[in-house]
């Protein structure tokens, strides 16, 4: 039987502990064994410690789920940063965790509806077909036929984000990224106290359908009925995740179509209704056969100022046209803040960090048509050194909170289109 999330401040301490001390024991083996290989036995041997310490980091998240698994998603899109092994296993965490028993799935349903899944629904498949970091989908079809999707919040899930948050501070610090990483951190808790209730998700699905109209997007449709603060129940969109869909080797007119409704999906949320689906993590997009994309898991949406939409194509042009005046000046207007500057070291500035940041933001809205594919080193690896770079800046005070949640969100998606080697029409009449 499956056992429960453990929920106490020790307990969900101990795992992650253990994990950290499993990890470490494979990595002394491999220091201790690397004198006496060759270069061939070498590279083999540290293949094999990067299988371990994944299926390691996997196993500890998906007891933890939570805000644990909340940060393998965010992990597993910055591939880059990670050996192949440990981002396909813990790219799993986007749609795939240890499921609940059949015991707690009757007990979430006695307790939100005082009955059991088989007096709700025509047929309830107690095995759930996916995972997310807060809860587990089931298959079920309701008395009118209806295919759904079930999804059940993991009990005591609420509960255990602050304590997950001090964890996970504690063990980000041990990582070489974790400056880049801890800077998400607190925004990521934030959202999760909202995560955790269904009712909010709710309304930004039924908000999503009824605003966003644009051909082969699916927004599924919420049961109201049959959902509440921890059960949340919608119709059954059809298509596969990406890397399922990848599997079947995509031919390169699906490849860039997909890729197209994704940005064209960035573009109009945004522009068009000031908002968007802020958690671009492949597990939330569905590949369907007729070519419409599936959005799902509607739990972290981010809407936006009027402000802030309008300052983002002054931003672009201003550096397509290499004004660092205008740069400068717009970053300020929503609460980005620069130290006070000498002429001389605005201008340097200007030229060592903000100049090439921009070289590479314009870069595909130069192009037109860009080829996320067709280059000698990836293009988000790339613009991650220039992220990095102006990380380390002490003369950048503060980055606006609209400014994360933008960034993160096209940036998640640049990696899906370099993962499917997509080519993508940037021009758009609201950026350019």
């Amino acid at each position: 039987m499956t056992k429960s999330i453990p929920t106490g401040k020790f307990s969900r301490t101990r795992l992650a502990g253990a994990a950290i001390l499993e990890t470490g024991g494979h990595h002394l083996t491999h220091i201790a064994r690397r004198p006496f290989l060759d270069s061939e036995a070498t590279i083999k041997e540290k293949a094999r410690l990067d299988d371990k310490t994944a299926q390691i980091l996997f196993n500890t998240f998906s007891q933890l789920k939570g805000t644990a698994l909340k940060l393998a998603q965010m992990l597993s899109m910055d591939s880059h940063l990670l050996p192949e092994p440990i981002r396909k296993q813990l790219s799993r965490s986007c749609h795939q965790a240890t499921p609940l028993g059949r015991p707690l799935i009757r007990k979430i349903f006695l307790q939100e509806f005082a009955i059991p899944p088989e007096k709700i629904f025509a047929t309830f498949e107690q095995q759930a077909f996916a995972a997310a970091s807060l809860g587990q989908v089931h298959k079920a079809i309701s008395e009118d036929h209806q295919l759904l999707a079930v999804k059940l919040q993991y009990p005591g899930i609420d509960t255990t984000i602050n304590n997950d948050l001090q964890i996970m501070r504690m063990l980000i610090k041990r990582t070489p990224h974790a400056k880049l990483l801890l800077s998400s951190l607190d925004e990521i808790g934030h959202r999760l106290h909202e995560e955790v209730d269904y009712r909010h998700e709710a309304d930004n699905t039924n908000w999503f359908r009824e605003k966003l109209q644009l051909d082969d997007i699916a927004i599924p449709t919420v049961h109201s009925h049959y959902s509440t603060k921890r059960v949340l129940t919608t119709t059954l969109l059809p298509g596969e995740h990406l890397d399922q869909w990848l599997s079947h080797t995509p031919n390169q007119k699906q490849r860039n179509h997909f890729a197209q409704r994704l940005y064209d999906l960035f573009v109009n949320s945004f522009f068009g209704l000031n908002a968007l689906h802020a958690d671009p993590n492949p597990g939330n997009y569905l590949f369907a056969d007729d070519g419409a994309l599936g959005l799902i898991d509607f739990g972290c949406v981010r809407h936006f100022s009027k402000n802030f939409v309008e300052l983002i194509p002054t931003l672009i042009n201003a550096y397509m046209q290499n004004n660092a005046q205008v740069i400068l000046d717009t970053y300020q207007k929503p609460g980005l803040e620069v130290s006070d500057l000498e002429s001389s070291e605005s201008d340097a500035f200007f030229c060592e960090t903000l100049k090439p940041f921009g070289d590479w933001l314009t870069e595909p809205f130069k192009a037109g048509r860009f080829n996320f594919g067709l280059r000698s080193s990836p293009y988000t690896k790339e613009g991650l050194g220039l992220f990095k770079q102006l990380n380390r800046v002490s003369k950048v005070d503060d980055i606006a909170n609209e400014f994360i949640y933008f960034d993160r969100t096209l940036f998640g998606l640049y990696q899906i289109f370099e993962r499917m080697e997509a080519q993508v029409n940037m021009e758009h009449k609201w950026l350019i």
